[in-house]
């Protein structure tokens, strides 16, 4: 499947280097960046159907009690109990902005908070809570975890490896299968969904990013290092009070295409080659053919975030990842809290419930306990 000649004038000129995959940054197969917007392969892994590897960096490694991966509603009050017991812990999140709550406009009802309340600022005093306890909070895209030793866990980042005596899954429910035409078979062979990892095998080359929510202006200010052209689709205009989407407008080599519907993502036996888009005008639907070596895919789902654990986490046929009464999966050491459990009740303050009893549950693992330890007690 290859595109059309590209339309002159709104095009960038295809590199005549060799294409590069997001292979070379040690995703391989389905492996891909952890990201709140990511689609699932298949709402069902298991071993025989679902390979994961992917190339081990020599970074830093840090040395924690818990690792938190995700920082919404059950992340942040997973931290909050595990760091106010003395826990070293860390939540990696790949961005405050894009989760379920975050982007809730009013809170109306969860106890104790105003309706006037938004979600990002319920989120912000959340994080700032579990930072006060000694929580170390770092916005870190994962790209893959190694469950396999009993000791530790290791979450592979592009900042670093963090090794973890308990690691617990936090990364929500919005992720989504891959939906526009070509977007599946050229995964990995210049569609990503992840600048952080694969930008800079971009350098010099045009590149495409589709979405208008806060992920994808991120990425896409970060690709601009990087990308000779950065083609940045989105269906509406952004709003003019929004000061990231307009200091993304003012990089000089972006090439904004707004009211635009992404239609298909084209290529050839070597990976993408460019992308088709249908732009709305006054009078008519315009379908156009862009020529990029990569396209950024950042729009959201209602599907489990579970694609960068690997096989050997269990879930069910629905996506969800499989726990116990104490949030614990079939690995011992490893929980997974909040709406990456795909159960009916996805509500912040049932997130919040699932991250106590993890933390709870991961005192009593850690410190061998018999009996989970409460934080108060009538006398």
């Amino acid at each position: 499947m290859t595109c059309a000649a590209p339309v002159q004038g709104r095009t960038a000129t295809r590199s005549t280097n060799p294409r590069l995959t997001s292979q070379k940054v040690g995703l391989r197969g389905s492996m891909r960046g952890m990201s709140l917007a990511q689609p699932a392969k298949s709402s069902h892994r298991s071993s025989s159907s679902r390979q994961v590897s992917f190339v081990v960096f020599s970074m830093d490694t840090h040395e924690v009690d818990v690792a938190i991966i995700g920082g919404g509603p059950a992340g942040c009050t997973c931290a909050l109990y595990t760091a106010r017991s003395d826990m070293k812990t860390v939540i990696l999140d790949k961005n405050p902005s894009i989760g379920a709550l975050a982007i809730t406009h009013q809170i109306a009802n969860y106890p104790g908070v105003p309706t006037d309340m938004n979600g990002e600022k319920l989120l912000d005093v959340m994080r700032d809570q579990a930072v006060q306890y000694g929580t170390d909070y770092r916005q870190a895209q994962v790209f893959g975890i190694d469950v396999s030793d009993e000791e530790f866990k290791v979450v592979y980042t592009p900042e670093g490896n963090f090794k973890a005596r308990a690691l617990v899954l936090a990364t929500g429910a919005m992720g989504r299968e891959p939906s526009f035409k070509g977007e599946g078979e050229y995964l990995g062979r210049g569609v990503s969904y992840c600048a952080t990892c694969d930008a800079a095998f971009y350098r010099d080359r045009p590149v495409g990013v589709f979405g208008l929510n806060r992920e994808a202006i991120e990425e896409a200010k970060h690709l601009t290092k990087f990308a000779s052209t950065v083609h940045w689709i989105t269906p509406s205009d952004p709003k003019e009070e929004d000061v990231h989407a307009q200091d993304l407008l003012n990089a000089g080599n972006v090439q904004h295409w707004p009211k635009t519907r992404l239609m298909e993502i084209c290529g050839d036996d070597g990976g993408v080659t460019g992308m088709q888009v249908k732009v709305k005008t006054r009078k008519d639907n315009v379908v156009e053919d862009v020529e990029v070596d990569g396209v950024f895919v950042y729009a959201q789902g209602s599907k489990p975030i579970t694609d960068f654990i690997g096989p050997e986490i269990a879930v069910r046929e629905d996506g969800g990842v499989i726990v116990d009464e104490m949030m614990s999966t079939n690995i011992p050491g490893v929980y997974a809290i909040g709406d990456i459990r795909n159960t009916p009740f996805k509500q912040a303050v049932v997130a919040a419930s699932d991250g106590c009893i993890a933390a709870m549950a991961i005192d009593k693992y850690l410190n061998d306990r018999n009996t989970i330890r409460v934080d108060w007690v009538h006398q």
